[in-house]
């Protein structure tokens, strides 16, 4: 879920402690441990695709939360010191929690158990940035802010609306996934993943894959049936993309991606450049701005993890795409 929702939703949370048990700066607490989880995104530095990988668990985990909210309750502790720290670690943890609970109805796979269970869970009940569920937080922020005389009765309601709110988009859930099992109940599916419609109240995508195929279907709980927006077929394993696993990049991307494919195509020194992405980061239609497609040309990817091979097969360099940000590094030994 975007940061402005995580805040303010970490914000009603703490507005029930309506007499100030926590202490008086248990809202700071609050509101830092709401954003502490994502601290995480340090990693991107060393590469997207070990981001992504360490995203899963550690911060997003119920002990990774204890340790962020302990560190975002010490820096709120640590200038005015005499307060109860244990009651800030109880406000951080309160937001950091409602961090993790965001990401998971937000669709997020994320490992709760991690590191003593390796098991991840996901309800995709809203999109990532969901106009809605933003714009009912929004609501909430300010009603709290324009209230203060009864924060905690209007803290109740916000949360009263959000509960209904998700209530409802999880019977759409119920009503829309079946379509897409009747579509497909003759098919052979090895794995399969759900998607919110971003700005949708009724519709989620559905993502496959088959021995023979990836695809991608638009179902709705209005619609009545499952729409194939998209197949892309699926190649036996050439030498450059059997060889591409021993790359950290790859290897990254196929440990948290499980409706992955890989194409290989030139690259300009005469070698063979090989890519892996995840149909869910995938779109039917070609983009002249992408700087990666599928041999197909009709599917355009945003994201890309593999690696540049030399005319002899030697792989030269790791390469990690998000768009139009490239990231290389060496190829470890």
């Amino acid at each position: 879920m975007d940061p402005l929702s995580h805040v303010l939703f970490g914000r009603t949370l703490i507005a029930l402690d309506r007499d100030g048990h926590l202490g008086r700066r248990s809202v700071a607490a609050c509101v830092l441990g709401t954003l502490a989880p994502d601290v995480d995104a340090i990693a991107i530095a060393r590469g997207w695709d070990v981001y992504l990988r360490v995203h899963e668990g550690g911060t997003h985990s119920i002990l990774g939360s204890v340790a962020v909210a302990s560190a975002a309750a010490g820096l709120v502790h640590l200038p005015r010191r005499g307060g109860r720290y244990a009651s800030l670690v109880v406000a951080a943890w309160i937001g950091a929690l409602s961090h993790l609970a965001f990401d998971l109805l937000s669709g997020a796979r994320i490992a709760p158990g991690w590191p003593l269970f390796a098991g991840t869970l996901s309800i995709p009940l809203v999109a990532m940035a969901d106009p809605w569920l933003v714009a009912v937080c929004v609501s909430g922020g300010i009603a709290l802010w324009v209230e203060r005389g009864n924060i905690a009765k209007h803290a109740r309601s916000v949360i009263a609306v959000i509960a209904m709110f998700l209530g409802v988009k999880a019977l759409l859930l119920v009503m829309a996934v079946p379509y897409w099992t009747a579509s497909t109940r003759s098919d052979e599916i090895t794995t399969h993943a759900v998607q919110a419609v971003w700005g949708s109240l009724a519709e989620w995508d559905v993502f496959d894959r088959t021995p023979q195929a990836l695809r991608r279907w638009r179902v709705s709980a209005l619609g009545g049936r499952a729409t194939l927006l998209f197949s892309l077929p699926l190649d036996s394993g050439s030498p450059p993309v059997e060889a591409s696993h021993s790359l950290d990049t790859v290897g990254n991307f196929l440990r948290v991606h499980q409706l992955g494919f890989a194409i290989a195509d030139p690259a300009e020194n005469g070698g063979t450049r090989v890519l892996w992405s995840d149909i869910r980061y995938c779109r039917s239609g070609t983009d002249a701005a992408a700087q990666a497609r599928t041999h197909e040309g009709s599917i355009t990817c945003t994201v890309w993890f593999g690696g540049i091979y030399d005319r002899a097969g030697r792989p030269l360099r790791q390469v990690v795409r998000v768009g139009r940000w490239l990231q290389t590094r060496p190829v470890e030994p």
